[in-house]
């Protein structure tokens, strides 16, 4: 090669690095940055995760090399520590044990995607879905507590059946479903549900700003060992990207669209991860959080949101811990916390692939 190319490739190859190394700082700044003003900044901090992987591989090629350029990618790489803290599990040793001691309450979070069903999809398949094997999985893992996003009651049994009846005869006594949205008088209904095998002894739902596509968040008190614990349930504001998004995602309209899309959902899941930090914070009793959060482990509001509460995935879990099944391997957006108040001794990531979310379940007991 001559040295006139191999200095342009030289040139050409740190233009790229230097590029890549600034957005990775730009990342950085993610979860300290409120989306609702920089949403350009929290939507490059999807690509976390990529950027990460880019990163490691120049400073392996500087090590090899022994360029000083390594110490700038190791700069780079410490200044993001606390984006890396919460990107992977580590915990390789531990294993779910289905035996559950009986100072532990076992809880479940699970996005139902209202049993996979929607208007058009139940005139077609006659009120038919996933539903029987989603509850066969709720019997089967047997949690004392049951936190559900999307869940979808119909009040009309010739279109589609009841949903809170067959989780009684589980076991599942005590519920509080708050209704997000009511259609065809009232008869289709879906929002959050708590179900509890224990006393709920108090309970509340709030509104949050919404463009549409969240749930609000609510909580219940459950009496368990003569002590309590306050349950929170959230669905916060998604996307909405439907599937004519993905597919046309390569023209420019629509491209617009997703992006209008992104910073609009941004704005809103900032306003709503801080009125449920507060009424988190207001808790007097130990908090169990549970919810689809919509959003990725670096961004402002998962910390917003965690505030100095375990997650259960980190203290329990390995790999990335993904929860949506599509689009990318690295979207973790829904979650099971615990405060330090309790004890996380056991978490698992089920692989029911019913929903659209894979459920998540989690074992705790009261700290000494």
């Amino acid at each position: 090669m001559q040295p006139k190319n191999k200095k342009s490739i030289h040139i050409i190859f740190l233009a790229l690095y230097i590029s890549i190394v600034l957005s990775y700082l730009l990342v950085c700044f993610v979860p300290f940055l409120n989306p609702g003003k920089f949403w350009s900044v929290a939507i490059l901090g999807l690509g976390f995760p990529f950027l990460l992987i880019l990163l490691l591989i120049c400073l392996l090629v500087f090590a090899i090399k022994k360029s000083k350029w390594f110490f700038l990618s190791l700069i780079a790489l410490l200044a993001s520590w606390k984006q890396l803290s919460v990107l992977i599990g580590l915990k390789f040793s531990e294993q779910f044990n289905e035996y559950k001691k009986e100072s532990s309450l076992r809880t479940l979070s699970w996005n139902v995607s209202r049993w996979t069903e929607s208007e058009n999809s139940m005139k077609e398949k006659q009120g038919s879905s996933y539903r029987s094997f989603m509850l066969d999985a709720i019997q089967i893992e047997n949690p004392d507590v049951l936190c559900l996003q999307e869940f979808f009651q119909c009040y009309a049994p010739d279109y589609f059946p009841d949903n809170i009846q067959p989780l009684q005869k589980m076991g599942y006594k005590y519920y509080y479903f708050t209704p997000s949205s009511k259609i065809v008088n009232d008869l289709f209904q879906t929002g959050l549900a708590i179900f509890s095998k224990y006393p709920i002894t108090d309970s509340a739902y709030f509104q949050t700003i919404s463009g549409g596509h969240s749930e609000g968040f609510s909580y219940a008190d459950i009496k368990f060992q003569n002590k309590t614990i306050r349950i929170f349930n959230t669905h916060l504001e998604s996307i909405g990207i439907n599937r004519n998004d993905y597919n046309d995602i390569g023209k420019t309209e629509t491209a617009r669209s997703i992006v209008s899309k992104l910073k609009s959902s941004y704005y809103i899941r900032s306003q709503q991860a801080s009125q449920l930090r507060q009424e988190m914070d207001r808790s007097p009793y130990p908090v169990i959080f549970c919810g689809d959060v919509d959003d990725v482990p670096n961004s402002y509001t998962y910390f917003k949101v965690k505030g100095d509460m375990q997650d259960a995935f980190l203290k329990k879990g390995v790999g990335l811990g993904r929860t949506f099944q599509f689009v990318s391997p690295t979207l973790r957006i829904d979650y099971i916390m615990a405060d330090k108040r309790l004890n996380i001794e056991q978490f698992s990531k089920l692989n029911y692939k019913y929903s659209d979310h894979y459920p998540l379940l989690m074992d705790v007991s009261f700290a000494r």
